[in-house]
C-alpha cells in the first residue's frame, strides 16, 4: 500500500472538517463545516491584477502594495484565499501533519477558482490558457523526510480535473534553503538565487509552452520568480501561477 493511501486510511476524507475537525458529512463543500466555510477569507472581491491576492479596502489601486513596489518575473498569478488563521491551519495539517487528503481538497478549490475566472472572461478556457502544469519543487531531502511534496499532490489533482498535463520531472530544487518566513523580499530573492534548475534534456518540453505553476502559499513572490526565471531561460512562452492562499495586502 502506498504511503498516501495509508495516510488516507488514518485520516479519512469527508468525515471531519479539515480546518476545525468537527464531524461533517460528505455533502459539505471542500471538507469544511458551515462555520469554517463562512470564515475562510475567499478571494471573491477585488484582486491584484499581477499576483491575484485580495486587495485591501485601503488600497484604491489595481495592484497590491507589494506588486506596486516590486517587479516580478512571472506573467500573472491567481489565488483562492487570503492566508488567514484558518487557511494556515489547513496548510500546516497538510505540510506537517501528513493529512494528505487535504491536497485533493485544495486542488478542487484551485480548479474551481480557475473555472470561475474562465466564466468571467479573465482567462481563456483552461485547455488553451495552459499547456503544462508544474508544481513548485521541494528539495529531494525534504521530500524524503516528509514523504511527499504538498505542491505536487495539489498539482496532481488540478491536472486530473483540468485535463492539463502535469510534469514533476522538469524543474528541480538543487539545494536546501533556511526558512524564508523572517526574511525581507530582497533577502528571500538572494537566498533563492540559483536554487532551481531545469533538468538536463527537459528544455524541449518547455519551448513555446504556457506554464501554470502550482503552490500552496504565495507571499512575496520570490519563490515563484525564481522558478519562472529558469523556465523562461529554457524557452517557456509564458509562466503564470496559482496558489491556494496568498499573504495579506499590507504596506511593508
Amino acid at each position: 500500500m502506498k504511503r498516501r493511501e495509508l495516510l488516507d486510511l488514518l485520516f479519512p476524507p469527508g468525515l471531519y472538517c479539515m480546518c476545525c475537525d468537527k464531524i461533517i458529512d460528505k455533502s459539505r463543500p471542500y471538507n469544511l463545516c458551515n462555520e469554517c466555510l463562512a470564515e475562510f477569507k475567499w478571494a471573491t472581491g477585488r484582486c491584484c491584477i499581477k499576483c491575484g491576492k485580495s486587495l485591501s479596502e485601503r488600497n484604491p489601486r489595481d495592484l497590491c502594495f507589494s506588486c506596486a513596489e516590486n517587479t516580478h518575473v512571472y506573467n500573472r498569478g491567481y489565488s483562492c484565499s487570503e492566508y488567514g488563521m484558518l487557511e494556515k491551519s489547513v496548510i500546516y495539517k497538510l505540510k506537517y501533519g501528513s493529512e494528505t487528503y487535504i491536497a485533493d481538497v485544495l486542488g478542487d478549490i484551485i480548479y474551481d477558482r480557475l473555472v470561475s475566472l474562465v466564466r468571467i472572461g479573465e482567462i481563456e478556457e483552461l485547455s488553451r490558457a495552459f499547456d503544462v502544469i508544474i508544481p513548485v519543487p521541494s528539495h529531494r531531502g525534504r521530500k524524503l523526510e516528509r514523504g511527499y511534496n504538498q505542491a505536487e499532490l495539489i498539482a496532481e489533482r488540478v491536472s486530473e480535473l483540468s485535463g492539463i498535463s502535469m510534469r514533476k520531472d522538469i524543474v528541480e530544487r538543487t539545494s536546501h534553503t533556511k526558512a524564508l518566513r523572517s526574511l525581507t523580499p530582497d533577502a528571500r530573492r538572494a537566498q533563492l538565487a540559483g536554487v532551481f534548475a531545469v533538468r538536463s534534456g527537459r528544455e524541449q518540453l518547455l519551448e513555446g509552452r504556457k506554464i501554470l505553476l502550482v503552490d500552496d502559499i504565495y507571499t512575496t513572490g520570490a519563490t515563484i520568480d525564481a522558478v519562472s526565471t529558469v523556465l523562461y531561460a529554457a524557452g517557456a512562452a509564458c509562466v503564470d501561477f496559482v496558489s491556494f492562499a496568498s499573504g495579506a495586502d499590507v504596506v511593508k
